[in-house]
């Protein structure tokens, strides 16, 4: 256990390092609505993707257009000094990036520095061509590891056996493994679908859905909007349906768990995370607020003139905090919600 105590807001946190349990206090009875440090850092430590052509033959609107763009991979060196800044106040290291974090040339030095530093690695990844030795290290080091989850029902079979193959193998090695999902106009039936017929692999710990974004190689067309009826259908499934494995969704599908999920306890819902619980570092030590706003320079702040402390306290990272949306102001889900998404990319569902 690693007992974290906010001097700055007033609260505490009581972290399990072996299945991720976090226990947050409240604050005079309200819930805290940000940390005077980040409790989950995102860190894209790839700077670009190796498996293009895969991802493009499964028709992936890539939000980091991972098959266009080129970047060096993160050093070492500086991965190091995101963990030693860390050290004491972040609990968790989500890797990341332009590509699979698997594949970095030297993902077990940076795995090991998680652990040596009592921070719980995880990663995101494709699962295109993972190896035995990958594999391994995920074992042994990794907190989770989620798979993005790319194969479609195509006459009645999976379209990417390569998907299936990763995350049957992953399970199989006794690492616990999640699903990542992303809904979209295009995808959501095939969601309800599975939902109702719990046809994702056996023994997965997870099946996380993801908002679809319309930044990066993602257009617009296919977000999700409040006035289609599949919504209501999906999220009754996902949250009154007793499934094999846990069903989870990432804070911007907030606005609409509470729109729809009726039964779900407040308790379980949080609001966005966005530079007041997490923030997400590039391979070239810029930071930002969110992964997904890695497009707006101007939320922007780099490392290399400043520390992590300095960015998260900073002017950027504080005015995107104090962001406010006019249709908020008389919303009776504000305090749960806090608004959804600053970035101002259209997806709230309310």
């Amino acid at each position: 256990m690693i007992i974290y105590k906010d001097e700055v807001f007033g609260f505490f946190e009581i972290f399990n390092e072996e299945n991720g349990t976090l226990f947050r206090s409240d604050i005079n009875g309200v819930d805290p609505v940000m940390r005077s440090f980040p409790e989950l850092l995102d860190v894209g430590i790839m700077g670009h993707c190796n498996g293009g052509q895969y991802c493009r033959n499964a028709g992936i609107d890539c939000y980091q257009k991972g098959f266009t763009t080129y970047a060096p991979h993160m050093s070492y060196e500086n991965f190091m000094e995101i963990v030693k800044q860390a050290a004491g106040k972040t609990f968790q290291i989500a890797l990341g990036g332009a590509g699979d974090p698997n594949k970095h040339p030297q993902i077990e030095d940076i795995l090991k520095s998680c652990r040596a530093y009592r921070i719980i690695p995880n990663m995101t990844t494709s699962g295109f061509l993972i190896t035995d030795n990958e594999v391994g290290l995920i074992k042994q080091y990794c907190g989770a590891v989620a798979v993005s989850w790319y194969s479609r029902f195509m006459d009645g079979k999976e379209s990417n056996q390569e998907t299936i193959d990763a995350v049957e193998r992953l399970v199989k090695s006794g690492c616990t493994t999640n699903i990542h999902y992303v809904v979209s106009k295009d995808t959501i039936n095939e969601a309800i679908t599975r939902l109702e017929m719990d046809s994702f692999p056996k023994g997965v710990n997870a099946v996380i859905f993801i908002l679809y974004k319309p930044v990066g190689n993602g257009i617009i067309e296919k977000v999700l909007k409040n006035t289609d009826s599949r919504i209501e259908r999906f999220i009754s499934l996902a949250t009154k349906v007793k499934h094999p494995y846990r069903v989870g969704f990432d804070t911007c599908f907030t606005p609409a768990l509470l729109r729809w999920g009726d039964t779900v306890p407040a308790v379980s819902i949080d609001a966005c995370e966005a530079a007041t619980f997490s923030m997400y570092i590039d391979s070239q030590m810029n930071c930002y607020p969110c992964s997904f706003g890695i497009w707006d320079k101007s939320i922007s702040e780099s490392m290399n003139s400043k520390t992590l402390r300095e960015i998260w306290q900073g002017d950027k990272f504080v005015a995107f905090r104090e962001q406010r949306k006019e249709k908020c102001s008389s919303c009776r889900q504000t305090e749960l919600c806090r608004g959804g998404c600053r970035l101002g990319i259209d997806i709230d569902m309310c």
